[in-house]
């Protein structure tokens, strides 16, 4: 389904700044829902429409692309950002970072000159 921009947009915006704002936290659809006032399925509509995507892909999405902005910073561990993002299984953070941006999370900061003086073996 190709993303069109009409009044889901707006209102799939406001989830993504409550969802920005509390990254770490375990959201569920009906949390997500919640937020704007619709049931779980007019949420998945929403999102469908207003970016191609489910409101977990969404999250996921944006959980990834925070990660990667902290990679930036070589003073955070891994492990850190990886908590900071709200992903709490390990295996699952770098194979879904790997899926997303095709290199492991320490792979991504080396390539961008971000190493950290201490050994950063990933988590």
């Amino acid at each position: 389904m190709k993303p069109r921009h009409d009044s889901a947009g707006p209102r799939v915006g406001l989830l993504m700044r409550a969802l920005r704002a509390d990254l770490q936290r375990a959201w569920t659809v009906a949390e997500m829902a919640k937020v704007l006032g619709v049931s779980d399925a007019q949420l998945r509509r929403l999102c469908a429409t207003a970016v191609g995507a489910t409101p977990r892909q969404l999250l996921c999405n944006m959980r990834l692309q925070a990660a990667a902005l902290l990679l930036q910073d070589p003073g955070i561990r891994v492990k850190e950002i990886q908590a900071r993002v709200g992903i709490a299984d390990a295996s699952h953070f770098c194979r879904d970072f790997r899926d997303r941006f095709g290199v492991s999370p320490t792979e991504y900061r080396y390539q961008r000159g971000c190493r950290t003086d201490s050994a950063d073996t990933g988590v």
